[in-house]
């Protein structure tokens, strides 16, 4: 059987089970809040004994779960299991280790059985319908587009990063206003941060004066941080990119522009070459 598809039917049957068995408890709980006046103490306490043996705990264990629940905890997260709880609010290191071996054995049985279950499920979806695949794969397959993209992106990042040299500048050309002016500033610092004496400096259009150079500091939660270690500088642009458009065989079509300032010398770069 195709692996998630065994995974999606043993992922339905764990939480089934488990529901099942939280079932039993909330079902006690309730019972020990509204307790019928034909029920007899004996009756009551062979309906804990019982339920506390589908646990592998004793009558007292049980009891004290219960108690746990009918507190503060139970209205947080009432379908905790007794187990979990117990180990929770052990009053020793002996009883957190019981706890913890009696939840790792159910886990274990669980996950045994459910997946003895998915071998017959397996067999009997093969013998009822011999011709039919159990998962259409071009239901997945925006999926795996998706993670080749997120592969590719993260290996030209890795790539990026393996450019640069110590003393490399990085200049960015940005507009009064962005949203992504951060999330690219931050990135662009991240490639140079194996490198030495290295950093972005920043040029914001149309800024009049210093004034507004600090004000769109503070309007895009530039770190000072940053700032004080030298890894970036605020500047206006007075010009420099359109000398720079000039200078470039290839007209910057990106809302921020970015050059690489190398020796006296500078290079245009695409955001899509550094995994922007």
């Amino acid at each position: 059987m195709n692996h998630r598809g065994a995974l999606a039917i043993g992922v339905i049957l764990l939480s089934f089970i488990s529901s099942a068995a939280i079932a039993d408890t909330s079902e006690a709980l309730a019972n020990s809040s509204q307790t019928p006046d034909t029920e007899t103490p004996i009756s009551r306490t062979i309906e804990l004994r019982t339920l506390a043996k589908r646990w592998r705990l004793d009558h007292e264990e049980y009891q004290r779960y219960l108690d746990l629940m009918r507190g503060p905890l139970g209205k947080w997260s009432p379908d905790l299991d007794p187990l979990l709880v117990l180990g929770m609010f052990a009053e020793s290191s002996q009883e957190e280790r019981r706890y913890a071996e009696l939840y790792a054995q159910q886990e274990f049985d669980l996950t045994e059985r459910t997946l003895k279950f998915q071998q017959a499920y397996r067999a009997a979806f093969e013998r009822l319908f011999p011709n039919e695949a159990m998962l259409d794969h071009r239901l997945l397959a925006p999926y795996f587009a998706h993670q080749q993209q997120k592969s590719a992106m993260k290996e030209v990042k890795r790539l990026a990063k393996k450019r640069f040299v110590d003393g490399d500048r990085l200049l960015l050309f940005v507009p009064p206003n962005c949203r992504e002016c951060l999330p690219v500033i931050n990135r662009l610092i991240g490639l140079l941060s194996s490198t030495q004496q290295s950093g972005v400096d920043v040029y914001v259009h149309d800024a009049e004066d210093d004034g507004a150079v600090i004000a769109w500091a503070n309007a895009h939660a530039i770190k000072t941080a940053w700032l004080n270690d030298r890894h970036l500088t605020l500047n206006r642009d007075e010009g420099l990119l359109q000398r720079l458009k000039s200078q470039s065989t290839v007209s910057p079509a990106n809302a921020m522009p970015i050059f690489l300032k190398r020796n006296g010398r500078f290079f245009q770069l695409s955001g899509e070459s550094l995994g922007l």
